[in-house]
């Protein structure tokens, strides 16, 4: 699984990090793809790491499906 499909899971399956990532940092489902998870400078990517990190926690994401 890519990093945006790992960010996409967890955004689809956990309402508490869908509702911390909309209101502690106002971006929603549709503002992540390929290009801004991977950027550290002016993107997305800290925040795309968050989100992942939060998903393993939740056990919504087994990282070892990660690439």
């Amino acid at each position: 699984m890519d990093k945006l499909e790992a960010v996409q899971r967890v955004l689809r399956f956990s309402a508490a990090v869908r509702e911390w990532v909309e209101t502690e940092h106002g971006r929603y489902f549709d503002d992540f793809d390929n290009y801004n998870v991977q950027d550290y400078e002016g993107g997305y990517g800290e925040l795309a790491d968050a989100i992942i990190e939060k998903g393993i926690a939740e056990q919504i994401l087994d990282p070892e499906d990660l690439e």
